[in-house]
């Protein structure tokens, strides 16, 4: 069965928004569009470890399709709408068509003063203007995500940051 059929079909008692031909399904939507959402986004590696695909867009599928729309290049609002469903479309089996925008740990910290890709990559994923210089902005933001995310804050981006970031 086509996925995406399933979208073109939804009953009427689930709680999916639609404006003409364009689908959109936010936190707090529930039903069959939502499960196979889900089940694309497992496929696509997100972690949705707790309820899986149960058809319940809650917090779990919210940080996923917001780390998915972060990794996909996509404006990171937590909105299945055209642009996330076609990117998570593209996706086949755990990974991307594009170049896979997990990062693989560089091997050593990326600290103030580092500069490169790796920096953009991390200020993209800390919501940061991307210009590769690791300064005082980047450090702060990391920060920020390190106390939200439970991890040692020091601004420093090491193993345990990097894999909650990628």
């Amino acid at each position: 069965m086509d996925v995406w059929k399933t979208f073109q079909t939804t009953s009427t008692d689930e709680k999916v928004r639609s404006t003409k031909s364009t689908l959109i399904v936010t936190y707090g939507d529930r039903g069959v569009a939502v499960e196979k959402i889900q089940e694309l986004l497992i496929r696509a590696g997100m972690d949705l470890r707790e309820f899986g695909a149960d058809g319940v867009f809650g917090k779990e599928t919210l940080e996923a399709v917001q780390k998915f729309q972060r990794l996909s290049g996509l404006v990171e609002d937590g909105i299945v709408g055209p642009k996330t469903i076609a990117a998570l479309k593209r996706v086949r089996k755990g990974k991307f068509d594009t170049p896979t925008p997990v990062r693989p740990y560089p091997g050593s910290y990326v600290m103030i003063g580092d500069k490169g890709k790796d920096v953009e990559a991390i200020q993209r994923a800390v919501n940061v203007k991307p210009d590769g210089i690791f300064g005082p902005v980047t450090k702060s933001a990391v920060k920020r995500y390190q106390a939200k995310k439970g991890l040692s804050v020091d601004g420093i981006v090491g193993p345990a940051t990097w894999n909650m970031l990628f």
